[in-house]
């Protein structure tokens, strides 16, 4: 992801019913998200990460309770927990926990997975959430902890006092199959008061939640006619019998679609985000659907006031082509929006905004190919139906790193930099598997250098080989200043494979 979270993939082919992208960043947990895939369409997926919070540590020879904030408890035996090699672990035990509530309007944003799942007779079925946790154990140096063999750590999950009187008695327990894109059924939990009390034996995201068997339900949202598709709005279904909602947002055709319980009566909204208040602008009672459906589009009004602006323009690099891979972002208050030119380079898009937002913005364009962004471009309200003209992307990213790996490239825009005991050290700020660090044998002169330490991909340099590993240094100042060069060379790794690497940088320095 760049610097404003945005992520863009080349058309492909891939799994009409189950494609999934996964995300993860040091400190958050990492999450994965399928989705129905719309044939020749541009789709947009949307996650926030959560953040891994601490919630309490206990002793492993004595064991002890964590209270989550939300609600949920966890109770551990003595002597429950090994390192992730299943050796015997002596020491604390720090707990990581977040607490999903099941009525939080923005759950579809961060909630792992699309609510599937695979029950103990591996059928598929749409689950009816009431709570759900995040759960990671640590010890005191983030080296990951896992539940022993034979031991079980219990799992108290609050009810929510409107959920109370549809919980069962017995409800089964899921957990979340990063891998699968799926929740997977291990056990289930019993209702105890106003709390669901059960036992687990790992941790992951824990569920609990009612099955129900399953169906798809698609349709369009558009405004005031059909040639307006309402992009990004805001789409809850609610499951009448329990009052559990799942939530999407529309495509950039104004589409959305997913799974949904089968033969059951839904409630489906069309809102503002929750940002601007979480504002109902259609509602309407569908089904029963007993197999897969396709609603009537629906059109909201004009009597509606849905607040909106409608812009369009075209994205242009400098010498005139068109951008295709490439985006533009909208500004508006606490408005966001981000816009996706055709091969064309054009750009039309309907925005939400919020009632309460300033009646001024400014649109900035980025070609993702050359790292290149545009001059901001301010614009005001009324009117709400804006040509912006062209953006000409020719400005260079203020920070990015390129890098072509083995033959595959990469770009990182999430960097930091400095100096440190006479070398230049440049890494980006993620823990996934696209990751790279190095250092150059430098005390902030320009010229070429040998790089002492890289890591990139998950591949490690081995100094201790013969390598030809340098940078090339063409700027350095102040903290705050840009660094800028590029490296490259030949390498072998730990295992004594040869690998080629080379790109270029330029980071604004921080230490």
């Amino acid at each position: 992801t760049d610097k404003n979270g945005v992520f863009r993939l080349k058309p492909m082919r891939l799994p009409a019913m189950h494609s999934m992208v996964t995300v993860s960043k040091s400190g958050y947990f990492e999450i994965s998200r399928p989705y129905i895939v719309e044939d020749e369409a541009l789709q947009t997926i949307t996650i926030q990460l959560l953040a891994k919070a601490y919630a309490g540590s206990v002793s492993t020879s004595a064991g002890g309770v964590v209270n989550v904030n939300g609600g949920p408890k966890l109770s551990f035996p003595a002597n429950a927990v090994t390192d992730a090699n299943g050796n015997v672990y002596n020491g604390q035990i720090f707990v990581y926990a977040r607490y999903l509530d099941p009525s939080d309007p923005n759950l579809g944003l961060f909630v792992p997975g699309d609510m599937t799942a695979e029950n103990a007779a591996d059928e598929e079925v749409f689950l009816s959430t009431y709570g759900m946790i995040g759960v990671e154990l640590e010890t005191g140096n983030g080296q990951k902890l896992k539940v022993a063999p034979g031991k079980e750590v219990e799992l108290r999950m609050p009810i929510l006092a409107s959920q109370l009187a549809s919980a069962p008695a017995s409800i089964p327990l899921w957990y979340y199959d990063l891998a699968k894109g799926h929740w997977q059924e291990d056990g289930s939990a019993q209702k105890v008061g106003n709390e669901y009390v059960g036992k687990v034996t790992h941790f992951s995201f824990f569920n609990c939640d009612a099955p129900f068997p399953l169906t798809q339900l698609h349709g369009k949202i558009y405004l005031e006619n059909t040639s307006q598709p309402l992009a990004n709005a805001l789409i809850r279904i609610t499951l009448i019998a329990t009052g559990a909602s799942s939530f999407g947002y529309t495509n950039g055709d104004g589409g959305f679609g997913g799974c949904i319980p089968k033969d059951e009566a839904l409630k489906l909204e069309v809102m503002m985000p929750d940002n601007c208040g979480g504002q109902v602008y259609y509602s309407a009672n569908v089904g029963p659907f007993s197999d897969i459906s396709t609603l009537p589009d629906i059109i909201i009004p004009a009597s509606a006031q849905v607040p909106v602006v409608k812009i369009s323009g075209k994205l242009l690099g400098c010498s005139g082509q068109p951008v295709a891979n490439g985006y533009v972002k909208v500004q508006q208050g606490t408005s966001k929006g981000f816009l996706y030119p055709n091969a064309n380079g054009q750009f039309e898009y309907t925005m939400i905004v919020c009632n309460n937002d300033p009646q001024t913005g400014d649109i900035v364009g980025y070609d993702l190919t050359n790292l290149l962004e545009s001059a901001p471009t301010a614009f005001s309200t009324p009117p709400n139906a804006l040509n912006v003209g062209n953006l000409t992307v020719c400005t260079a990213l203020t920070e990015y790193i390129q890098y072509t790996l083995d033959g595959q490239s990469f770009v990182k825009i999430d960097l930091n930099g400095g100096l440190n005991n006479s070398s230049i050290s440049i890494a980006t700020q993620d823990s996934s598997s696209e990751f790279i660090h190095f250092t150059i044998q430098n005390n902030g002169q320009l010229g070429t250098f040998p790089i002492t330490v890289l890591s990139a991909n998950l591949v490690a340099f081995n100094s201790q080989a013969a390598n030809t590993l340098t940078s090339t240094v063409t700027a350095f100042g102040a903290i705050g200043d840009p660094i800028i060069g590029n490296f490259g060379g030949t390498f072998q790794d730990f295992g004594g494979a040869g690998h080629t690497i080379n790109g270029s940088y330029r980071v604004i320095r921080s230490w």
